[in-house]
């Protein structure tokens, strides 16, 4: 009983939380409240790929939450086209000279830091070996550390089992907040709401992602170079804090090819595609890839 409420929460929370998802960064953008890089098509084209949940059960699969066949699709697709899975640190290295850059790269990136990710896409990135990008909520991160649940449709990854996947190699944790990733209340994610102060939202949005930092640092024994913006919603000074706490790189919901060059501002207000359920991976990369 007490896991079919829980289920049940979950699923009514998730859906009211993703329906806005990135579709209220799109709504936000005609405002000026999405970051949003440079339209420049000189270097490098690097899609990036936006996924959430995986679930194998389809009542419970959605425009946010798809299942793991449909990821090992992708992965087999883009090992097939000869694309090469990237960490964040690796366009850090290549902006700083550090090193180059493959032919086709691309980034698979995974919001929230749900158990899922690492019972069934963990697997898979070692299947593959292909670099994941995970960006977990710190607050739940902690919960679930403490409780130790591992439902797939509604627990989130613990600290261990981060350190254990940070550990293969293959998967490369970033900062989605500590506990800014709400959507019911009036702030929408990080969003400074309205009538607030400039000093007091900074405050805020500052507090929390240290915080976030200092989680990191402390379990995984790194901090955070790229920060995901929650729902793709961007306030005005937003980015300017964000540049002033130190991260390098931020991830949007703009759907849209980047393109790296030397210049470290291209890794600002990178666009993501968020991967839809029920679309043959040949189709959806082929609809995105076709004007890179």
């Amino acid at each position: 009983m007490y896991t079919s409420v829980r289920l049940k929460k979950w699923v009514l929370a998730a859906a009211a939380a993703l329906a806005l998802g990135c579709a209220a960064g799109g709504l936000l953008k005609g405002a000026g409240a999405v970051e949003a890089a440079a339209p420049a098509r000189e270097g490098t084209p690097l899609p990036v790929i936006m996924y959430h949940g995986l679930l194998r059960d389809e009542a419970l699969q959605g425009d946010y939450v798809i299942s793991p066949e449909i990821l090992e699709s992708d992965m087999a697709y883009l090992q097939e086209q000869g694309y090469t899975a990237l960490h964040i640190q690796d366009l850090l290295d290549y902006v700083d000279g550090k090193a180059g850059l493959p032919e086709k790269p691309v980034l698979l990136t995974f919001d929230d830091g749900y158990y899922n990710n690492y019972l069934y896409a963990y697997p898979l990135a070692q299947k593959y070996q292909m670099k994941l990008v995970v960006a977990p909520i710190g607050y739940y991160t902690d919960q679930y550390s403490e409780t130790k649940d591992e439902h797939a449709p509604y627990s989130h990854i613990t600290w261990d089992q981060m350190a254990e996947m940070q550990e293969s190699g293959l998967v490369e944790f970033q900062n989605h907040t500590y506990n800014l990733h709400g959507s019911g209340g009036q702030r929408l994610g990080t969003k400074k709401l309205a009538g607030e102060s400039s000093e007091a939202y900074a405050a805020l949005l500052s507090e929390d992602l240290m915080r976030m930092q200092k989680k990191m640092e402390d379990h995984l024994g790194r901090a955070p170079s790229c920060f995901v913006y929650p729902f793709g919603a961007v306030s005005e000074t937003e980015p300017e804090i964000i540049r002033s706490l130190g991260f390098r790189c931020t991830l949007t919901c703009e759907s849209r090819i980047n393109y790296i060059t030397r210049d470290a501002e291209c890794l600002y207000g990178l666009g993501r595609w968020r991967r839809p359920p029920g679309t043959p991976s040949g189709e959806f990369f082929q609809e995105i890839l076709g004007g890179a």
